[in-house]
């Protein structure tokens, strides 16, 4: 994952090189991924034998053998304790706009108190999330497409007077240090806000909440929070880190979402870019509500393999945010081949439900080879499952057959037109259009 704070500078330096010289010589410094993937499948083979437990020949084996020891590696080994399932309360709901013109029926603010099993440095003891839920005009339960933002709510609707933003401290690239339009041209147009019109138009629903408002982004700051959240007894090793923490929080929004008669349970799609990519392949993985995922440049520890160590290494990403994992993660650092679990496993752990992952061509930090290959190593428990086989060959766009997708854009780390263009494309063609309520 190229890391966004890092970009800024970045892009501030890119863009001055394109204003010197015409032919915009400084994005040759971030050279084409190439097109044609050569290493080997990802391993260890998912169906195959794992440590003690005999080869999966039935689903069954994989639901009440593998599945549940793999869940055991990931939190041990990478992403710390998942907390338990907490109740919540409702606390305030306001709405912030219902246009008369267009396609969006209402945009409103749903403030959540959520009751962990253990109070924590939050105000009040327990963390308080402002949801921020868009509904189309016309008559649901609407399908809806969920994620998380880095900045707080306020970079949604920039304009919205009401608006609340996190209380909690924000990370670096938040400080509002380079323009709007710097963040729009290198990150895309949609870096900090969704399309409401159009996803209104498609008749989606859009959720979107601040996941800094239980752990902040924030290394030294977000320890406190992630030792409250962590189960009691968890191995020091083992503390809940923020990706598992994110995660959690995903399936918390789930839980209101599912509650409210507008929406239609069955159809909650989860999202993320980057560090949420993560958080939404995670969650999915741990908890089988959601009807599809869409990671968006996740990276190591996302959808990209982490033992081949391509893009960014174990070592680089527990130094720069060692509160995103569990301790135990930095022993792999320098040889995550040692690492007996891989992102083809934690896919395969959705099956049989649609994944989505989505790379940039000029983001090699995100390895969009390695990821591909994750699709292609978790393909056997999807067609255990019954699912169409994971026929394609092609990195640019997805061939448009099954519940195992894959795309790369031209272009960097960041959330642009063509992103939304394609995870539409694949939400209609793979969620069922409606349910009973």
């Amino acid at each position: 994952m190229r890391l966004r704070r890092k970009l800024v500078l970045g892009a501030v330096l890119i863009v001055t090189g394109l204003a010197l010289s015409a032919g915009g010589c400084a994005l040759q410094r971030l050279p084409n991924v190439p097109r044609e993937i050569t290493s080997p499948a990802a391993s260890p083979p998912v169906l195959a034998a794992f440590r003690s437990d005999p080869a999966v020949q039935t689903q069954q084996d994989w639901q009440n053998r593998r599945a549940p020891l793999l869940k055991a590696r990931f939190q041990s080994e990478i992403y710390g304790a998942m907390p338990a399932p907490a109740g919540y309360e409702i606390v305030c709901r306001e709405v912030l706009q219902t246009p008369e013109k267009g396609a969006i029926g209402t945009i409103e603010q749903i403030t959540i108190a959520l009751k962990t099993a253990q109070t924590g440095p939050w105000k009040n003891g327990h963390p308080v999330v402002d949801l921020i839920l868009m509904t189309p005009k016309g008559k649901g339960p609407f399908p809806v497409i969920a994620g998380g933002t880095f900045c707080g709510n306020n970079v949604l609707l920039p304009k919205q007077q009401g608006m609340r933003t996190t209380n909690m401290p924000l990370p670096q690239e938040c400080g509002g240090d380079a323009p709007e339009f710097l963040i729009k041209a290198i990150f895309g147009l949609h870096a900090n806000s969704p399309p409401w019109e159009t996803l209104a138009e498609k008749g989606y629903a859009v959720a979107s909440w601040h996941p800094g408002d239980v752990v902040p982004d924030v290394p030294l700051v977000a320890e406190p929070y992630l030792q409250a959240l962590t189960p009691v007894g968890t191995p020091p090793a083992q503390r809940t880190g923020a990706i598992t923490a994110w995660a959690w929080t995903s399936s918390r929004m789930v839980d209101v979402l599912s509650a409210d008669p507008r929406l239609d349970p069955a159809r909650v799609m989860l999202w993320g870019h980057s560090r949420h990519g993560k958080a939404a392949l995670l969650s999915a993985a741990f908890d089988p509500r959601p009807a599809a995922v869409w990671a968006l440049q996740s990276g190591t520890a996302g959808a990209a393999l982490g033992r081949d160590d391509v893009g960014e290494p174990v070592a680089d990403i527990t130094a720069s945010f060692p509160h995103w994992f569990a301790p135990s993660y930095r022993a792999y650092a320098g040889k995550p081949a040692d690492l007996d679990v891989d992102q083809h496993q934690l896919i395969a752990l959705i099956a049989p439900r649609p994944v989505l992952i989505g790379t940039g061509r000029r983001d090699q930090w995100g390895d969009p080879h390695g990821s591909f290959r994750a699709l292609k190593g978790a393909d056997p428990v999807y067609q255990l499952f019954g699912a169409p086989a994971f026929t394609q060959t092609k990195l640019r766009e997805p061939d448009g057959k099954g519940v195992l997708a894959f795309y790369m854009r031209p272009g960097l780390h960041g959330i642009h037109t063509e992103d939304w263009d394609e995870a539409l494309a694949f939400f209609d063609r793979t969620v069922p259009k409606a349910t009973t309520k």
